[in-house]
């Protein structure tokens, strides 16, 4: 590992193809590096339709050792069934066996695995076992060379940093239903008896030997606890339906689900994260964070978006008031769609001395039309000049947004690796950080980009602080 700029990445997947690579049992350690099955005429049509989907892992334990990626919030996600159970049309098209095909190759997912994910419902059951996964990867790598260890607080975490060729892994959740709800069952229960499945399930979670350090209240299906944001584009958009329960508000579940999670007095404090909450949730949860922080600021609660990118819109009510349709992010800059953080939720989140990490997946960081023309480009120079700039941009409208120095305070970075994501180019993987971390550095440095808003930090000061110092103080408060 290098001696230069360590990175922490708030959101990657480093479990989820190794997790799945066979059942009963998965084939795969996450060291692995697992590369999608494409077999046959059909596999290869669909591995040629999904070209920007990296068909290969991101953020295998090999590949975060490659690219200094020190420590990470390793994501459990049981997978939802939304994306396996696909609308009626093009299931009537493709045919039965084509679509497990399909979800082979762009998952990477054994086809085992997938067949009996589409057998129940049981998240939980899915969640204790994926933990139970990654809890017993920990130790040394296959050549005995690295280790992969979990920390359960900050003074954990700085521990087994001082130790060499040591990852460090936090746990986190990827969707609430993973709690028991957002299956058809769900409807069936009456609201006293949803809550108390609620509130066992996650005294069980909090019993772990390592509680999640945060969760996503919502992800890109309903769940009966919170409204998601639009997340799919085409032609994802046409072979799943997320419109049940899309841009409502919280549920009264839900806030018993919040509540819970936050509480001190069942055991550590869970974080919610906002990434993938519908805008009307995300402006309710604010609303009850603002007002807890004012009766309670020594005990304040953060907001968390573990991976985004800014809309470019000034408001929250004016980023939702056209549709979150192709049109709206065609020829702007920044991804308009509301699942991305507008100027006003910016401020938001820095006054709660929270954190948003910028994802890896160019789809959400930039314009339909300016992700072809960069992704078009031919001279791989110029190419990765234009994804810094890009990147740059994103923070630096977050730092215009705080309008003061502290605006550097709140950006960190969370990737998404091996989420299914449309990678930038030159940097496919976790392996890739040094490279995208030296072309963020040179491109400031050559083209003095927006040095107003440099607040008196070098170029290497504002790598130094997305990539690990924001993260590593924001554990220092709140991961205990």
């Amino acid at each position: 590992m290098s001696n230069e700029i360590f990175t922490v990445d708030l959101h990657c997947h480093p479990n989820l193809k190794s997790f799945n690579s066979g059942y009963p049992v998965p084939a795969s350690n996450m060291w692995d590096n697992i590369l999608h099955k494409i077999d046959g005429s059909f596999a290869k049509t669909i591995g040629d339709i999904s070209q920007h989907v990296l068909k290969e892992s991101q953020s295998n334990l090999d590949a975060l050792s490659a690219g200094n990626v020190r420590v990470f919030q390793v994501s459990l996600y049981p997978t939802e069934r939304g994306f396996l159970h696909l609308r009626n049309i093009p299931k009537i098209l493709i045919g039965k066996k084509r679509i497990n095909i399909f979800q082979e190759v762009v998952t990477g997912y054994d086809a085992d695995s997938i067949l009996q994910l589409k057998k129940h419902y049981n998240y939980f059951k899915d969640l204790e076992t994926e933990y139970a996964y990654v809890y017993g990867q920990q130790g040394k790598s296959p050549d005995g060379k690295s280790e992969f260890t979990l920390a359960n607080n900050f003074a954990e975490l700085e521990q087994a940093l001082k130790k060499k060729n040591t990852l460090i892994g936090i746990i986190t959740i990827e969707g609430a239903h993973v709690l028991g709800t957002g299956a058809p069952e769900t409807d069936e229960l009456s609201n006293e008896e949803l809550k108390q499945q609620l509130t066992e399930n996650i005294q069980a979670v909090k019993r772990w030997e390592h509680p999640p350090f945060m969760i996503n209240l919502a992800h890109h299906f309903w769940n009966h606890l919170s409204g998601h944001a639009t997340s799919f584009k085409r032609p994802i958009n046409g072979l799943v339906n997320q419109n049940k329960g899309k841009n409502k508000g919280i549920t009264e579940a839900g806030w018993h689900v919040v509540r819970e999670l936050l509480s001190r007095e069942n055991g550590k404090r869970i974080l919610i994260d906002t990434k993938h909450m519908s805008l009307a949730a995300r402006k309710e949860y604010y609303a009850f964070v603002n007002n807890y922080n004012s009766i309670n600021p020594n005990d304040a609660i953060p907001i968390v978006s573990s991976h985004a990118g800014v809309n470019g819109y000034s408001t929250m009510d004016s980023s939702i008031k056209e549709n979150d349709v192709m049109a709206k992010a065609r020829a702007h800059r920044f991804w308009r769609w509301s699942i991305n953080i507008s100027n006003e939720e910016v401020r938001i989140i820095h006054k709660s001395g929270g954190l948003i990490g910028l994802m890896m997946d160019r789809g959400m960081l930039g314009g339909l039309d300016l992700i072809k023309k960069i992704a078009e480009m031919k001279d791989s120079k110029k190419q990765r000049q234009e994804y810094s700039r890009l990147f740059w941009d994103n923070a630096f409208q977050m730092v215009k947004a705080v309008g003061e120095k502290s605006g550097w305070d709140v950006i960190a970075i969370g990737t998404d690796f091996d989420g299914t994501i449309t990678h930038m180019d030159p940097y496919e993987s976790a392996a890739k950080f040094p490279m995208l971390q030296q072309d963020l550095i040179s491109y400031l440095e050559e083209n003095r980009y927006q040095e107003e808003l440099w607040f008196d930090y070098s170029p290497k000061q504002l790598v130094q602080k997305v990539m690990n110092e924001n993260a590593m103080r924001f554990y220092k408060r709140f991961f205990v």
